[in-house]
């Protein structure tokens, strides 16, 4: 019964985000199907006043 550090290295075995088809960062949640960079598969482009990007 281990609950400490060495079960923390299990947690790198899968990857959760990929290469986003629209804006080519690795932003592409696998789980979740949604680029946290550019909100695809939503039509428009994801974007908040506070950020600088896009």
């Amino acid at each position: 019964m281990v609950k400490g550090t060495t079960s923390f290295g299990k947690h790198s075995r899968h990857k959760v985000h990929i290469v986003c088809r629209r804006c080519g960062h690795r932003s592409f949640n696998v789980k979740k199907k949604r680029c946290s960079y550019c909100g695809f598969p939503d039509p428009r482009w994801r974007k908040y006043s506070w950020g600088k990007h896009r």
